[in-house]
């Protein structure tokens, strides 16, 4: 299998689920730059002069866009073949739109792998419904990562023959080591302070835990256009004392923050514009380190979190709900142990990183 794997941006310190991919398969080609990539590691453009400078091709994308998909695809096209690729793999809808035509010209599989808010947010869906229609007929697979984006592919026309599901791996070996029955009652929660993760209703439980357990602490990971929001709320809530902003970490200072912990929550939901989750990697972290959940039962995170064994999920919005089975987890380190190593074991049987990459090259090798 000659490969090419395509990608909008060339880092993204959330999207550790494409660098995956990226470093387990190891493909001949990668491109990256918006939904028309064209930048290779090399940092410089397969497309020719003049097209390989950003100035030429961003204006001529903006101004003239059917003329830029046109001269995109031949150029696109041509590299493929010159290259002998056979398959590519398009990560996120839109990008498999723009790169369809291509594909079908050079003769090789188009692949795309759906991860959020391509399949859910209501401009995204809008904007390419009947794209994505013509998309399913011309594309040889469509990846998905949780039973839900299933059911919402197939409701938008998805060929129920080529839509395969797969959901994320975590790297076992780098998250480990959590003992929550031996923590004192800190909490944790990682992700970028957006609203489909909603951090103020996070907050707000957290809020009602300090009422019964005043030695609680909250950490919470990450940055995003909600931060000063989230701070706000803490200072109005006069909790400032028992919540740490920690902003951007690394994955290895993640893992340590986890192992220190009892319990990560994540207060997942379908934001107004409707963009919506994948499966958090985060959730499949801080399980596979051996921590109890408390989330919501939301997209991906109700396979990858077992109620009642390996944490606790309530409807969106209701964090109050939340709160208590946050207080019963302070409440009680023996329980919260118990389900931390379910939540490993879950982990290891059904998203070891290994297993879902291998699972992913099988489909992309039909």
């Amino acid at each position: 299998m000659n490969l090419c794997i395509t990608r909008s941006n060339k880092y993204s310190y959330s999207e550790t689920f494409i660098d995956n991919q990226i470093k387990e398969l190891q493909p001949q080609i990668l491109l990256w730059e918006g939904w028309y990539p064209s930048i290779l590691p090399t940092q410089k453009s397969f497309l020719p002069f003049p097209f390989n400078y950003l100035l030429v091709r961003g204006s001529l994308r903006n101004l003239l866009p059917t003329v830029y998909h046109k001269l995109y695809t031949f150029f696109l096209a041509s590299y493929l073949q010159k290259h002998k690729t056979d398959t590519l793999l398009a990560n996120y809808g839109p990008m498999g739109v723009a790169l369809s035509d291509a594909c079908k010209r050079a003769n090789i599989r188009l692949f795309v792998h759906f991860h959020g808010f391509d399949a859910a947010e209501y401009k995204t869906l809008e904007n390419y419904k009947k794209r994505y229609e013509l998309l399913f007929q011309k594309a040889t697979g469509i990846i998905v990562v949780s039973n839900d984006m299933k059911t919402q592919l197939l409701t938008l026309g998805a060929n129920p023959a080529t839509i395969y599901l797969n959901p994320y791996g975590v790297e076992i070996d780098k998250f480990f080591g959590a003992e929550p029955e031996k923590r004192p009652p800190i909490f944790i929660s990682v992700g970028r302070f957006t609203a489909k993760k909603a951090p103020l209703f996070t907050i707000k439980a957290f809020e009602k835990v300090l009422k019964s357990e005043p030695n609680a602490k909250l950490i919470m990971i990450g940055d995003g256009e909600l931060w000063e929001d989230a701070k706000q709320l803490v200072k109005t809530l006069n909790i400032a004392d028992s919540i740490e902003f920690k902003g951007k970490k690394t994955p290895e200072e993640i893992s340590d923050y986890l192992r220190k912990a009892r319990v990560f929550v994540q207060h997942s939901l379908r934001a107004k514009n409707g963009d919506s989750e994948g499966t958090p990697n985060t959730v499949l972290e801080a399980s596979a380190t051996g921590l109890p959940i408390v989330s919501t039962r939301h997209a991906g995170i109700k396979d990858a979190v077992v109620h009642g064994e390996t944490g606790f999920l309530v409807e969106e919005g209701d964090w109050e709900s939340m709160a208590n089975y946050m207080i019963q987890l302070a409440q009680d380190p023996q329980l919260a142990g118990k389900m931390g190593r379910a939540a490993r074991k879950h982990i290891e049987e059904n998203y070891e990183m290994s297993k879902r990459v291998q699972s992913l090259k099988e489909i992309l090798e039909k």
